[in-house]
Parts: structure tokens; C-alpha cells; sequence
């Protein structure tokens, strides 16, 4: 597995797919995950356009790690997610926030209608 390959692959499945950190590691074709390497992995994944999740990727090779392209939707929902501030606040309650709906005065209405 190479990054160009990972890339596809995450691009494939809707801009977002969760990797090894072994299958990280091959492909940037090393054997450990010391923090340097961890750090290189980062920087060649910002470096095709990828997010990751952790933030701090793990040190050993069977954990997870969410990967996202950066830009689109899902990228963008997840950097307002991991980047705490106001206007990151902001947007998510406008995407996010739950309207009331008060299903007993739409029913009182629609009768109301109805016996008209």
C-alpha cells in the first residue's frame, strides 16, 4: 500500500475511511512508529490532502485512525468538531441545532381545517 493508494481509497469510500496504523506505517515504508515517524506519517498524509483522527496518531501499529479528506463536507464537519472556538461553535449549532416542533398545535390546526 503507497499514499497514493490510501488516498483513493478514502476518496473511494465517500471521503472518509479509518486505516492501521501498520497499514500507515508500510506505506510510508518504515518498520517502527517512533514519534518521528509518527510525525512524518502526519505531515505526507497533510501533504495529499488528509486529515486524520486522533489528532496525535498512536504509537502502535494495531490501533485505528480515522482518515478524511480535507475540504469537502465531511472534512470540513470534522475540523469544526476537532477546532474549539466561537465561530467553529457557531456552525455547528446552525447545521445542528434542533427545531421544536410542536406536533400537538399542527394536529389542533389540521382539525380545525378539517371541520371548516
Amino acid at each position: 500500500m503507497n499514499w497514493e493508494k490510501i488516498k483513493n481509497d478514502v476518496e473511494k469510500n465517500g471521503n472518509i475511511q479509518t486505516f492501521s496504523m501498520e497499514q500507515l506505517r508500510n506505506a510510508h515504508g518504515v518498520a517502527k512508529l517512533g514519534v518521528r515517524i509518527r510525525k512524518e506519517i502526519s505531515d505526507a498524509l497533510a501533504g495529499i490532502g488528509l486529515g486524520h483522527v486522533p489528532m496525535d496518531l498512536p504509537s502502535f501499529q494495531h490501533e485505528q485512525v480515522r482518515l478524511y479528506k480535507r475540504g469537502t463536507k465531511i472534512g470540513d464537519l470534522i475540523s469544526m468538531v476537532l477546532t474549539p472556538g466561537e465561530q467553529n461553535d457557531m456552525k455547528l449549532i446552525e447545521q445542528f441545532s434542533e427545531e421544536i416542533v410542536e406536533y400537538q398545535n399542527i394536529i389542533q390546526k389540521i382539525r380545525e381545517l378539517v371541520v371548516e
